[in-house]
C-alpha cells in the first residue's frame, strides 16, 4: 500500500524524535533501531526504509535542524533589513535554541564525527549545503546593497563561517555557565570580528598572505626537496617479487 509523500514526512519526523529521545537516553552505541522504530509507531523494518544505519539517523536529525532554522529566519518579516553582522548571529542562536532540547544528542553528533570524520563529512553533506546556501544569501544580499565590500574568494566564506559556527556549538556543548553566558559573550564578541574581517575584506587579505608565504618559502625549497629525492631513493621492487606461488592460469 503505497502512502503520501505528507504521511512519509509525518513518518520520517516520528522516526527522528524518537531516535533524538532514545540516543538522548541510552547513547548513542546502546540505541538500537528496532527500539527507535518501536518509539515512533513504524514497524521494524520501515524504519530503513528512511534511514538504513544509527549514522543516517544521527544526520538526518542535523539537517532537520537545518530545515527548521531556515523556516524560523525565514518567519522573520523584517530579517532583510537586518545587518549582515546581525543576520549571521541571528542564524547561529536560533540554531542553537532549536538545538537546546537535545543538546545531549548533538554531543553525540560531535563524539560520532571525531571518531569517524569520514562519516561525518558524508552524513553532514546536505546540512552543511543548507547551511551554505543561507549564508550564501546573506552575504550575497549584503554585497548587493553595499553593506560589504565584494569579497575575494567569496566561495571559501560560506565553509570559513561553517566551521566558525562550528566551534561555537563545540564551546556551547562545553558551557556549564547560567543561561550559557559565556557562550552568548564569545558569540557577541567573536561576531563582531567577523563582521570587521568582512567589512574590511580581511580575509582576501589573508589568504593572498598565505599564498604569498607559500610561493615564495615553501615552492623556494621543492628543488632541494627533490634532490634529496632522488639521491635517497633507489628502484622500487617488482611487485610482488619473491612470492613463490604459482600463477592461476586465465580461463
Amino acid at each position: 500500500m503505497k502512502i503520501s509523500e505528507q504521511e512519509k514526512q509525518k513518518n520520517r519526523l516520528k522516526i527522528l524524535g524518537a531516535a533524538a529521545d532514545v540516543i538522548i537516553e541510552k547513547g548513542f552505541k546502546s540505541a538500537s533501531m528496532r527500539e527507535i522504530a518501536r518509539r515512533a509507531g513504524v514497524g521494524d523494518a520501515t524504519i530503513y526504509n528512511y534511514f538504513p544505519t544509527k549514522e543516517s539517523l544521527l544526520y538526518g536529525y542535523c539537517e532537520h535542524v537545518q530545515q527548521q532554522t531556515r523556516n524560523a529566519l525565514k518567519d522573520i518579516e523584517d530579517f532583510h533589513t537586518y545587518s549582515l553582522q546581525e543576520q549571521l548571529q541571528q542564524l547561529i542562536e536560533t540554531e542553537l535554541q532549536i538545538w537546546l532540547p537535545a543538546r545531549e544528542f548533538l554531543q553525540q553528533v560531535f563524539t560520532l564525527t571525531y571518531y569517524s570524520p569520514a562519516s561525518g563529512y558524508a552524513g553532514l553533506a546536505k546540512t552543511k549545503h543548507l547551511n551554505k546556501k543561507m549564508v550564501t544569501d546573506m552575504l550575497e544580499a549584503a554585497i548587493e546593497a553595499g553593506e560589504v565590500p565584494d569579497q575575494p574568494y567569496r566561495e571559501l566564506l560560506p565553509r570559513l563561517l561553517w566551521d566558525y559556527q562550528t566551534g561555537i556549538m563545540a564551546y556551547w556543548l562545553k558551557d556549564n555557565s547560567q543561561d550559557f553566558e559565556n557562550t552568548t559573550q564569545l558569540l557577541d564578541k567573536s561576531m563582531g570580528i567577523v563582521a570587521t574581517i568582512l567589512h574590511q575584506g580581511l580575509v582576501g587579505q589573508s589568504l593572498d598572505l598565505l599564498s604569498f608565504l607559500f610561493r615564495t618559502h615553501v615552492m623556494s625549497h621543492l628543488d632541494s626537496f627533490a634532490e634529496f629525492t632522488n639521491s635517497s631513493s633507489s628502484v622500487k621492487r617488482r611487485f610482488m617479487e619473491g612470492d613463490d606461488e604459482p600463477k592461476t592460469p586465465a580461463k
